[in-house]
């Protein structure tokens, strides 16, 4: 109703915590969780839910979204069917 009244935010897309396949939600009064660290090794994983409502919903732009998989580029850092990368140092010995 927002959007059509005012006719701002026409493109925003409405996202909450369950986009992702396992992120729980924080509650931002809880200040003895919402500051800690989290280890990536408990099994949070901030890739999109295949069909969730930021699939497919990105623009296309050359040479920095050209490998979506679906209809258009996802939103967010990490294409749906397409491997995470790895970031950081790697063991690969040159002389293997």
């Amino acid at each position: 109703a927002y959007s059509a009244a005012s006719k701002q935010d026409q493109h925003s897309v409405l996202v909450d915590y369950g986009i992702f396949m396992n992120v729980p939600p924080l509650d931002a009064r809880d200040l003895t969780n919402i500051t800690n660290l989290y280890d990536l090794s408990s099994g949070l994983d901030f890739r999109l839910k295949p069909g969730s409502a930021a699939t497919d919903r990105g623009t296309f732009i050359p040479n920095v979204t050209d490998t979506f998989t679906g209809a258009a580029p996802d939103l967010g850092a990490l294409e749906t069917g397409m491997p995470v990368p790895q970031y950081g140092p790697r063991f690969n010995p040159w002389w293997l």
